[in-house]
């Protein structure tokens, strides 16, 4: 009988060496309360949502003609609460209308999506950015270089609108934001519409100007 209890003991005896492994990583465990949460990642701790931006939808666009010049201007509303993620993601949209339509002049202005969403209210303080786009400048009367953007310096109130300094970006600093937009394309809030809002209009009306004009 006391053979057979000290075979038994046998199969079950843990090795000393795997005893202290154990026992240290438990102890670490222990240790801290954050220290599980290195082991686990991020999208399975309870709780843990990251915020994502860049996301828009079209709220007006439209196609004109000045002279020769074929123009179109669209407005955005968008969730980016960084001002130069909001010119981002205006560079976005601007460079696939461009690649889509083939206007000479490109005018995308970004608006918040808590702001206003009529035509007739989005001017002024709605306006948290402005993208002009001129893929050939020589065909264009508006511009003498490729891009221009100007910005309300600001996040967002919850209400949607812009105030604050504005600022005319430099030439060198959009082309670099340009460079790091990774895919070329609309916004992804029209894919859940039917169509894009759009009006044709027959060489008449301006676009709105963003705060600060």
């Amino acid at each position: 009988m006391a053979a057979a209890k000290r075979q038994l003991f046998k199969l079950f005896r843990v090795s000393r060496k795997l005893a202290l492994l154990s026992g240290g990583f438990l102890f670490v465990l222990g240790a801290s309360g954050t220290a599980a949460l290195v082991f686990a990642p991020a999208n399975m701790i309870p709780g843990f949502q990251e915020e994502t931006r860049g996301h828009c939808k079209t709220v007006y666009q439209s196609e004109f003609r000045r002279g020769k010049e074929k123009r179109l201007i669209a407005v955005i509303s968008g969730n980016d609460l960084d001002p130069k993620d909001r010119v981002k993601t205006g560079l976005r949209v601007a460079r696939h209308l461009s690649e889509t339509i083939n206007p000479d002049l490109v005018i995308v202005q970004v608006a918040d999506h808590r702001g206003p969403a009529t035509r007739a209210e989005l001017r002024g303080s709605a306006i948290g950015a402005e993208i002009v786009y001129a893929p050939v400048p020589t065909r264009s009367l508006a511009v003498s270089q490729p891009w221009e953007v100007r910005y309300v310096n600001t996040v967002p109130t919850s209400a949607g609108y812009y105030f604050g300094k504005r600022v005319d970006m430099p030439q060198a600093d959009i082309e670099a934001l340009a460079h790091e937009i990774e895919l070329i394309e609309g916004c992804d809030g029209d894919l859940v519409d039917e169509d894009a809002k759009t009006v044709a209009a027959g060489g008449h009306g301006e676009p709105a100007k963003p705060a600060g004009h």
